[in-house]
C-alpha cells in the first residue's frame, strides 16, 4: 500500500513540474517561458511548447540548471 501511494504522488508530482508563463515583448509579440523540472527530459517542455503552439513555435533559448531547466519560445504566426 505504502509503494502504491508513493507512485501516485510521484506520478503527481512529474504531472505538475511544467509551468509556462507568457512575456509579452517590445513590439506586442508574445513570448512563452516554460519552465520544466530539472530531473525531468527535456522531452516535458518540447510537450508543453507543442501544446502552447500547436502551430509550431522557434526556440529563443534552453536552458537548464540546477531546479529547472527553461525554454523560451515565440509561436509561429504570432
Amino acid at each position: 500500500m505504502k509503494a502504491l501511494i508513493l507512485a501516485a504522488a510521484v506520478a503527481a508530482a512529474l504531472a505538475g513540474c511544467t509551468t509556462q508563463q507568457e512575456i509579452r515583448r517590445p513590439g506586442g509579440q508574445a513570448e512563452h517561458l516554460i519552465a520544466c523540472g530539472a530531473s525531468t527530459g527535456w522531452n516535458v517542455c518540447y510537450a508543453a511548447a507543442n501544446k502552447q503552439c500547436p502551430a509550431g513555435y522557434t526556440t529563443l533559448s534552453e536552458k537548464a540548471g540546477f531546479n529547472r531547466k527553461e525554454l523560451r519560445v515565440v509561436c509561429a504566426g504570432s
